[in-house]
């Protein structure tokens, strides 16, 4: 049994990562002008990686009282972390 708590301590939850909305990629807009003499141009637009996911589309879910990591153990529908829940 302890082995599997141990386990459950460095499993990290997950979620959608907010900046890419899980897709792991954005839309990026670059603006080009017509010539170095016009200020006219036009606007295109081209996906990138994501770098808050690093392009997996999840990050760790934070604790939002304390910031850190939360993991399994903490459990995956908890608001806040374990540490927290107790000092409260």
């Amino acid at each position: 049994m302890m082995p599997e708590v141990i386990n459950l301590q460095e499993i990290p939850v997950y979620m959608d990562c907010p900046v890419c909305n899980g897709t792991g990629e954005i839309e990026v807009e670059e603006y080009k002008p017509q010539s170095f003499s016009r200020d006219v141009g036009e606007i295109y637009s081209h996906t990138e990686i994501c770098d808050e996911c690093l392009g997996n589309g999840e990050i760790y879910r934070p604790c939002p009282a304390c910031g850190e990591n939360m993991t399994l153990a903490d459990g995956k529908d908890m608001l806040v972390c374990r540490e927290c829940r107790e000092e409260q």
